[in-house]
């Protein structure tokens, strides 16, 4: 008997336990939802009382000047920092201004706001349908100029046709696809010889059948983009070889057999 009560006893004392347990439990997660409810509140409080926008600043921009660029900031003095939608802000710079490549607006913290550009550098200049257009590396369009010599703006002076749409801010519509591939595929191995800033003219009215003019010394004739990596590399060697004011024509049209005619 004396055994019986005492299992009795104990269960009862468990029991009482864990309705402690429990209750410190509730008490626990009430306190910590209080706490965690009037640091929301409290910091919401700071973020509408104390960070206000008091300094905008733009970096990077040449084109453009920061007074055009605020034009189509919506952001105001005293203004709640997190009160303004950056992706908006951008997307609209982005299809207002052609030659801007890149922007990235952030906050710091507590009244900054940071506006950084990076802006497209113009690369070809193509006559269309009789106008100037002034075209970056990675084809987009970035200027048209009517009445305009391509050969007065100092870039590399490009042929094209078939061109199914040139619209300033986007990149050039081609009939074919394969002809954007083909004239990508060529400046990014202009680039990757170091030879970018030594093309001024580019003939590409067929993907088939390109020249363009080396350093004003040498016309190369490269035929299609067919093994365009080899042909580039087989280019710059072959002018390593050559005299220093060595003028004339190269083909590398096969990549396993170049020929140099002099002028």
């Amino acid at each position: 008997m004396e055994q019986q009560r005492f299992v009795r006893k104990n269960k009862a004392m468990y029991d009482a336990a864990r309705r402690q347990d429990r209750k410190r439990t509730r008490r626990t997660v009430f306190y910590v939802c209080l706490l965690l409810a009037v640091t929301i509140v409290f910091t919401f409080v700071c973020a509408m009382v104390f960070l206000k926008v008091k300094n905008i600043n733009i970096s990077g921009n040449k084109v453009y000047s920061t007074e055009q660029i605020m034009e189509y900031v919506p952001i105001e003095s005293n203004q709640n920092i997190y009160s303004f939608n950056a992706d908006e802000i951008e997307s609209n710079i982005l299809t207002a201004f052609p030659y801007i490549k890149y922007i990235n607006i952030t906050r710091d913290l507590p009244t900054t706001v940071n506006i950084s550009i990076i802006e497209e550098k113009p690369y070809y200049a193509a006559n269309i349908a009789g106008d100037a257009y002034i075209i970056s590396a990675d084809l987009k369009v970035l200027e048209c100029r009517p009445n305009t010599s391509v050969k007065n703006l100092g870039l590399a002076e490009i042929k094209l046709s078939n061109v199914r749409r040139c619209i300033v801010g986007s990149q050039i519509e081609f009939v074919s696809t394969r002809d954007l591939q083909a004239l990508t595929a060529l400046y990014d191995n202009f680039k990757a010889n170091y030879i970018q800033s030594k093309i001024k003219s580019v003939d590409f009215s067929s993907r088939f059948d390109i020249t363009f003019n080396y350093d004003n010394r040498f016309k190369v004739y490269i035929g299609d983009t067919d093994d365009l990596q080899i042909k580039m590399l087989f280019l710059v060697s072959i002018i390593d070889e050559l005299d220093p004011t060595a003028t004339g024509t190269i083909n590398i049209s096969n990549p396993r057999e170049a020929s140099y005619a002099p002028s």
